[in-house]
């Protein structure tokens, strides 16, 4: 069966009609299997890479925190090899909180890019479900709001997982830009 047959198969709808984020995450998860058996994941880390490589904000950011990508997760490792005069963090995501001296090392960051199995258009996040980066991103951004630093967040998916609206919870943090490949 083509891809693009079996896509309309798996499609999430564009507005999610309840909020029951397990569904969301079967479906979001459905979706990145086809694309990873398909090679087209593979495919669109080339874009990622050259879309983040190209963008301004890259250009000038020396401290990036990303994360260290599971198979089925659109694979950055290459910029920390294209790119070793810049620092780069990555967390070892081993439970759902972030070990206090990994937040220590998170100061000063400029750009933090975070996975997602799915993102909506004002931000939010549909993660795997245990908060990690969620835990991360408010204590990375309560620190960086009392030093009056700010840092760019930039979430990363398939287009086909991004979707105009996500059910979201008050712990839930957003993104300011979303970057659908």
């Amino acid at each position: 069966m083509p891809l693009t047959k079996s896509f309309k198969i798996l499609m999430l709808p564009k507005k999610p009609l309840h909020n029951d984020k397990a569904s969301l995450r079967l479906a979001a998860k459905a979706i990145l299997e086809n694309l990873l058996k398909s090679g087209e994941l593979e495919k669109r880390k080339e874009i990622a890479i050259n879309k983040i490589i190209n963008a301004d904000f890259f250009k000038t950011t020396k401290r990036i925190l990303f994360y260290k990508a599971l198979k089925d997760e659109i694979d950055l490792n290459a910029l920390t090899e294209l790119f070793p005069d810049k620092n780069f963090l990555i967390p070892e995501v081993t439970g759902n909180n972030p070990p206090e001296d990994f937040i220590k090392e998170c100061e000063d960051l400029e750009l933090i890019i975070v996975p997602g199995l799915s993102f909506d258009k004002r931000g939010y996040r549909l993660g795997r479900g245990g908060g990690y980066y969620d835990k991360l991103l408010y204590r990375i951004s309560c620190q960086a709001r009392l030093e009056e630093k700010t840092e760019l967040i930039l979430g990363i998916i398939p287009k086909e997982l991004h979707l105009e609206n996500l059910p979201n919870d008050p712990h839930d943090m957003k993104v300011d830009l979303v970057l659908a490949i």
